[in-house]
């Protein structure tokens, strides 16, 4: 029987295991980060896997490197003598020596608002709210030594609505992969598995790595629709958009919002301005068409603004 390899570190990848199991799928060896390497490597959505491999009595392997390219790291993985890997919540490349050993091949899921090749690369769902794109469609996928660039083996399209956020989109893209980890996984254990070749006729694209300041809020273009997808591309499990009230040097984050009101405009406030305060510490901020509601943020007293004080940009120099 072809041994079945997960390497992975987050919430989905406990997800998606705890799935696989119920579909009658057990992993012969987890290969995951500590809780100091998953803060190390500033991993978002970093889950601690051991109590769930030790419940399964899943052989959990800790790697020297995240990139798996420790000289330790290979002599112990390929004593496993692994068939198929399953890579999913593992964002690093897997290295050649390991792809060029397995006996089926590694086996990962990239989502993409467009079909691929277009729309390889980092943090497609972010990209995905930030563009205002309306579907998402998640490719089980054969690892090659490129960037999302292998051989597909099943697509899963699903919706990004208005009240989709980043956290949203991470439960529909889990359910979207164990599909199609139930429908293909046999296959490929079996070496009877499909694969279709990504198109070489269209050009590939490439969505860029974002940082934490990414996040930063730059509020002179903003209109209502913007600034909502800036603030659900970048909530949790995600570091948050972010301004500074009042130029505080200390960041202002902005969790759950709303685009709220085109017609009751404050004719006199600019992009920024704090127009409302509400009962519920909710608030509007202005913006060039109308008024953002914010009602989950993160403030430095743990208080809301005041209506006339603004957000900027940058802190103010000292």
């Amino acid at each position: 029987m072809a041994k079945l390899a997960f390497a992975g570190t987050k919430n989905t990848t406990h997800e998606c295991i705890t799935q696989l199991l119920r579909d009658g799928f057990k992993p012969d060896l987890l290969i995951t980060l500590t809780p100091e390497m998953g803060e190390e490597n500033n991993v978002a959505g970093y889950v601690d896997l051991r109590p769930l491999a030790t419940q399964h009595d899943i052989p959990v392997y800790h790697p020297k490197s995240y990139t798996l390219r420790n000289e330790e790291d290979k002599t112990i993985l390929l004593t496993h003598r692994i068939d198929l890997l399953l890579v999913i919540g593992w964002q690093r490349l897997i290295p050649e020596w390991w792809l060029n050993d397995l006996s089926i091949g590694a086996f990962g899921m990239h989502g993409s608002p467009e079909p691929l090749p277009r729309g390889r690369g980092r943090s497609p769902i972010n990209w995905s709210l930030l563009n205002g794109k309306t579907s998402f469609t998640t490719n089980l996928f054969k690892y090659d030594s490129g960037i999302d660039s292998g051989m597909i083996i099943g697509m899963q399209k699903f919706d990004i609505n208005v009240w989709d956020d980043c956290n949203t989109l991470h439960m529909k893209n889990r359910i979207a992969m164990n599909r199609l980890l139930k429908e293909h996984l046999p296959g490929l254990l079996t070496s009877t598995g499909h694969y279709l070749p990504q198109s070489d006729d269209i050009e590939a694209t490439y969505f860029p790595k974002r940082t934490a300041e990414d996040g930063r809020i730059l509020w002179d273009n903003l209109d209502m629709i913007a600034l909502y997808n800036n603030i659900r591309s970048q909530t949790h499990p995600f570091p948050g958009a972010f301004s500074h009230l009042n130029g505080e040097e200390r960041p202002f984050y902005f969790w759950k919002g709303h685009p709220f009101d085109g017609h009751l405009i404050y004719s006199e406030s600019r992009p920024g301005d704090i127009v409302e305060v509400f009962y519920d510490d909710s608030f509007l901020v202005a913006v060039w068409d109308g008024a953002v509601r914010v009602y989950e943020y993160s403030s430095q007293d743990g208080k809301p603004p005041n209506i006339g004080q603004q957000f900027m940009n940058f802190p103010l120099p000292i």
